[in-house]
């Protein structure tokens, strides 16, 4: 239980500073005025767009300027654009590869370009946050919702891989997100559905699945990863192995039915891991609140609260304007009865704050550009499919000695 806020906050004042961590998303193609009335009065952090929301470039760029208009302070507004089977734009751009066709290809080089292009389309729309790259170690497992969406199962080439990208949607003005803390490589469960269960190890997610985390966080050249998603699968042995750790230090109280609560909400996973362990001081966003691994067992509601309550800064609930509303107000609620301080929700605007920089002002939308660089990601395509075979690429994010880098290297 947090310990009670020291400040006294006004009443409309703490609405705002509940409503900023929520990221939500918007029906249809047009900004209504049923949705600026609701964008208005959640004031939300953060925007995500989905294929519903996607008409023509032109319309998304407008409907993007619009949402900016609607909200009192700079707001996030971010897609989940990875390429491949999570592509939002394959019917209005040229369609973008997938990870795992950059990671055949094997080439740095050309995963930046693809961060460069990505970040040229994202901008020109009115974006500056992209939900990717996705840094969960897997390969071809069809029921965990993953398949081809990911750069493989090396750590240090998904490093590399997923390295090289990030800098490159990053020089390119939109902030990249690194999915799904800690790894959903050891699931067998699409969290879309239900509740998996992830049986790794301790040692296998510190030697494997949260080595691509800790290099893009820790052993950056340039812009390190600033935020990060959590994911909805649960990790009892991780979970066991903190939650040993952390009462024989007498840092933190124990947690009661930890194995089976979804990352997102679990403190041993986002403070005592993410936070405490790993020392991880960016933007912290969670999966989608109305997934089917939350709402089994929890309302969107709670399920937000308590995400915060264990030291996420950003709630993302991508389809119900009534569970927007009702996990502002569970936010406000429980700064009012002393479970939740304000200064949590001030951190979390400061992340938010730190992460726009990044992106920095908007632009104009520009057809000629925006075809141009459609363009260019058909000709990457290309040069993708002609490296698959050749294996020849410099690992840029490796140990010193071109080794793979394992946690024990840090």
């Amino acid at each position: 239980m947090s310990k009670p806020s020291e400040k006294k906050v006004d009443a409309q004042d703490l609405k705002r500073k509940a409503g900023r961590a929520l990221f939500i998303g918007l029906p249809g193609t047009l900004l209504t005025r049923a949705t600026r009335k609701l964008l208005d009065e959640v004031q939300p952090g953060g925007v995500v767009l989905f294929a519903r929301n996607i008409e023509s470039a032109e319309q998304v760029a407008l409907l993007n300027a619009q949402i900016r208009d609607s909200v009192e302070h700079q707001v996030i507004i971010a897609v989940d654009q990875e390429g491949g089977l999570v592509d939002r734009f394959r019917h209005i751009s040229e369609p973008m590869p997938s990870a795992k066709a950059v990671q055949k290809a094997g080439r740095s080089d050309l995963a930046k370009k693809f961060g460069e292009l990505t970040a040229r389309v994202l901008r020109l729309m009115g974006f500056n946050m992209n939900f990717a790259p996705v840094l969960d170690l897997s390969g071809d497992n069809q029921n965990n919702g993953l398949r081809a969406r990911t750069f493989g199962t090396d750590p240090s080439k998904v490093s590399m891989l997923a390295g090289a990208f990030l800098d490159g949607l990053q020089e390119g003005g939109v902030a990249a997100c690194g999915k799904h803390f800690p790894g959903l490589g050891g699931s067998t469960v699409d969290s879309h559905r239900r509740l998996p269960i992830v049986q790794h190890s301790w040692e296998e997610i510190l030697e494997r699945d949260l080595v691509p985390f800790m290099d893009l966080m820790s052993h950056r050249p340039g812009e390190r990863l600033n935020s990060v998603m959590v994911s909805h699968a649960a990790f009892p042995e991780v979970s066991e192995f903190l939650q040993a750790w952390f009462r024989r230090t007498g840092e933190l109280p124990p947690i009661e039915n930890f194995q089976n609560l979804p990352a997102t909400i679990s403190s041993n996973v986002v403070m005592r891991l993410l936070r405490l362990a790993l020392k991880y001081d960016g933007l912290v966003i969670t999966d989608d609140m109305e997934m089917g691994a939350v709402v089994q067992t929890l309302s969107v509601a709670d399920a937000s609260l308590r995400a915060i309550q264990a030291g996420s800064d950003s709630i993302l609930i991508c389809e119900h304007a009534a569970n927007f509303v009702a996990a502002r107000d569970c936010l406000v609620q429980a700064v009012e009865e002393g479970t939740l301080r304000v200064e949590d929700l001030e951190r979390a605007g400061k992340r938010m704050d730190r992460v726009l920089v990044i992106a920095g002002e908007a632009e104009q939308f520009d057809q000629d550009e925006f075809d141009a660089a459609s363009r260019d990601m058909a000709e990457l395509k290309r040069a993708l499919k002609a490296a698959e075979d050749d294996e020849e690429y410099t690992p840029f994010y490796g140990t010193p000695e071109g080794g793979s880098r394992r946690s024990s290297n840090f």
